[in-house]
């Protein structure tokens, strides 16, 4: 009995002890999920799909395919995207100083050699933007800046349960000169 009393009053303790502690998040560790939220958010109004990411799809035979940012209205207005990119991670982290900026590494605008990703999509004035494109002008691409940056082939799979899908990402500047990456947008071949 007095063994059982004393397993007890050791797990009271214990259960005392983890209760008491608590954790202080600063800027060098990791903050919890509940504020781990983007100042301004941006949707894919368009998307047919959401599945952890926004999915649109490229119907054959042409292939075209838009994708359409949203961002609330009072939180400015889309100026451009700036650069797109594809593949497998499109994202890069860039010290600068003591500030983290993040940027796309290989951009899908412009074509090659020093013109490539200054092409940009001009916004209208609005809270929304538009991008379009198909699945030749992807191969296009996916050809100039080779095959493992962008390994996903631009047709339908045969397999419904095992799409093809390109993933793309965006950076979006605002007209007060603000950036933002939304998440990463899947293109289905379908």
């Amino acid at each position: 009995m007095k063994k059982q009393l004393l397993n007890v009053c050791v797990l009271a303790v214990l259960a005392l002890g983890s209760f008491s502690c608590k954790k202080v998040y600063d800027d060098n560790s990791l903050a919890p999920l509940d504020q781990a939220y983007a100042t301004i958010p941006v949707t894919v109004t368009n998307a047919d799909f959401f599945e952890r990411f926004y999915v649109v799809t490229a119907t054959a035979p042409s292939g075209a395919f838009s994708i359409t940012f949203s961002i609330p209205a009072d939180k400015g207005k889309i100026k451009e995207i700036t650069r797109v990119s594809t593949g497998t991670s499109g994202l890069a982290q860039v010290q600068d100083g003591s500030a983290a900026k993040a940027s796309l590494l290989y951009s899908w605008n412009g074509l090659t050699g020093a013109a490539a990703g200054s092409v940009v999509t001009p916004g209208n004035g609005s809270n929304t933007i538009t991008f379009t494109s198909d699945l030749s002008k992807y191969t296009a691409y996916r050809t100039r800046v080779g095959t493992t940056l962008a390994p996903i082939a631009a047709t339908a799979s045969t397999n419904p349960q095992a799409p093809n899908q390109i993933n793309f990402y965006f950076l979006i500047t605002l007209e007060d000169g603000t950036t933002i990456i939304p998440p990463l947008v899947r293109v289905r071949a379908i």
